[in-house]
């Protein structure tokens, strides 16, 4: 279901976690939004988000919304300074949802 994510060089253990701590509603939601979180992850990892596969596991809902809705949200904030503070710990990408 969430296999497509290899495209992105996303691991089997990656995968596998995601399984374990997403119920299988959220994980559907992820498969029927592929090119959207394919797109995400491409952006990320183009402005130098590190930790994707923290985020995927633990905050798979950034994933799931349409890839025009994050660039939205994102865009309030200087791109530098997001990414080196959702860098120093994933769980700032909270910021993005105020």
């Amino acid at each position: 279901m969430i296999d497509f994510l290899k495209m992105v060089n996303i691991s089997d253990s990656t995968l596998i976690e995601m399984m374990k701590n997403n119920n299988e509603a959220i994980l559907f939601n992820l498969s029927c939004n592929e090119d959207d979180a394919l797109k995400i992850i491409n952006y990320m990892q183009s402005i130098g988000i590190n930790d994707i596969d923290d985020l995927l596991i633990y905050r798979i809902d950034i994933f799931t919304i349409l890839f025009e809705q994050f660039i939205k949200k994102i865009s309030k904030f200087n791109i530098p300074l997001l990414v080196e503070y959702v860098n120093s710990d994933y769980t700032n990408i909270d910021i993005i949802n105020r």
